[in-house]
């Protein structure tokens, strides 16, 4: 793993992790970053409004659903180098798929060799001025299972919270640039860049000033030449080898005051950047907001949409289900149209009869002699005079009483034809019981 690159593990909450990513660019000593992230496929699957089981849903769903996943945890790395871009520093990104995060942070440190990883030590609203161990299971499990190897420092809302491992002191691959030596300190103090705080907006420094750094000019001892006595005699070969280190002193003392004022300008500029970069995140924060917001009006849209589209549907279906009540009217209109005219055809056949018996009536009543009823007084069935004669839908006169025993002994066929009746109506023959009454009057 190459030692030019700081690892930090951050979560899909980019607002939550965005203060410890801030706190990794800026203690990064222009290190390449490289986001880590563990995506934990959820076990509860959203479908319709209600969450179901993966293991109870199809394939096909589940991997739809993971696709979606995938393509969501894509847009948040994205979003994480983004930000890092901005700011000026080279990112990249790493992930896997684990049920566990804790797991899969100390999965990735294992594969990839990590030897320099940032993460969280608590959620922000657990962070307390007095706040000192770790808080998150999450990071109690890798402080106690990542390889020694590995040097991490747990943040909470942008501070060092506890720090584990070390990386050997002098070795090239520090976290922070060592500050200068003096030849009154025989150990090295790193410039405490964390203590670095943003520009304010309205242009004035909060953290480190030029002049308050340290002057090394004023705070090394002042050493002056000793007089060096030797037998009675100064020994002027020491005293000029005393004065020359005494020289080469003062010109270190100055290169490192120096050096103070290039880190103090450097660290200035640093704050300047993050001041840029804050005023590009809230630029960045707003156009996701407006975007959001479009987002919302445009889902709003698409939902009255699909309320209009479900209102056209039903009245879709009330208009078909009106047509094909028409249609079914009007079928029933057509056959009542054929009904009333095979009815007037009965009519009109009922009356030419009646005609017909009114002329036979008079006949008989002319001829006094013939005393025999004429056959139409008879019923085809009983040949009998009918008492109630009545017209059937086959056009001929039966008694009443006679049809309807022959209806009821389940035929359903005209006496006369023996073809198949189209109902059981009966209709009365007035004319032809008045004039069996007035022969029967007459005999």
């Amino acid at each position: 793993m190459d030692d030019n690159i700081l690892h930090v593990a951050l979560g899909q909450n980019v607002k939550e992790y965005k203060s410890i990513l801030l706190w990794t660019l800026q203690n990064s000593g222009g290190k390449t970053i490289c986001v880590i992230h563990i995506h934990q496929p959820a076990n509860m699957i959203p479908i319709m409004g209600t969450r179901f089981p993966a293991s109870t849903l199809t394939k096909q769903k589940v991997r739809a659903y993971r696709e979606i996943e995938r393509q969501n945890m894509q847009k948040i790395l994205d979003e994480y180098l983004l930000f890092c871009r901005k700011i000026g520093a080279r990112a990249e990104s790493q992930h896997i798929e684990m049920d566990s995060i804790e797991k899969g942070i100390v999965n990735l440190i294992c594969q990839l060799g990590i030897r320099k990883l940032v993460m969280g030590a608590a959620a922000d609203k657990h962070y307390s001025k007095k706040m000192m161990d770790l808080k998150s299971k999450k990071a109690i499990y890798v402080c106690l299972h990542a390889p020694v190897s590995c040097h991490i420092q747990f943040i909470c809302k942008g501070r060092l919270i506890h720090t584990r491992g070390s990386v050997a002191e002098g070795s090239s691959d520090e976290w922070y640039p060592p500050a200068l030596d003096n030849s009154t300190c025989s150990s090295r103090r790193p410039v405490d860049i964390v203590r670095i705080s943003s520009v304010r907006s309205d242009g004035t420094d909060n953290g480190l000033e030029l002049n308050t750094l340290p002057q090394y000019k004023d705070s090394l001892p002042c050493l002056s030449p000793p007089s060096v006595v030797q037998d009675g005699s100064i020994d002027e070969t020491l005293y000029s080898k005393l004065e020359k280190a005494m020289t080469e002193a003062g010109n270190a003392r100055l290169e490192a005051f120096q050096e103070t004022q290039r880190r103090g300008k450097a660290e200035k500029d640093a704050i300047e950047a993050m001041h840029k970069a804050q005023v590009s995140d809230r630029l960045c924060a707003e156009e996701l907001k407006q975007r959001k917001e479009i987002e919302e009006a445009l889902a709003k849209e698409k939902e009255e949409h699909e309320k209009v589209k479900i209102q056209l549907s039903k009245a879709m279906e009330d208009l078909q289900f009106a047509l094909d009540q028409k249609s079914s009217l009007e079928s029933k209109i057509a056959e009542s149209n054929e009904m009333v005219e095979g009815l007037e055809l009965r009519i009109v056949s009922a009356v030419e009869l009646l005609q017909t018996y009114k002329k036979e009536r008079d006949e008989l009543l002319s001829s006094k002699e013939h005393s025999e009823p004429p056959s139409y007084f008879l019923c085809p069935i009983s040949q009998d005079i009918m008492q109630d004669p009545h017209v059937a839908t086959d056009g001929f006169t039966y008694e009443a009483e006679v049809l309807r025993e022959w209806f009821d002994r389940g035929h359903d066929t005209s006496p006369m034809t023996n073809l198949k009746l189209e109902n059981c109506n009966l209709v009365p023959n007035y004319a032809l019981r008045s004039a069996i009454q007035e022969w029967q009057q007459k005999h």
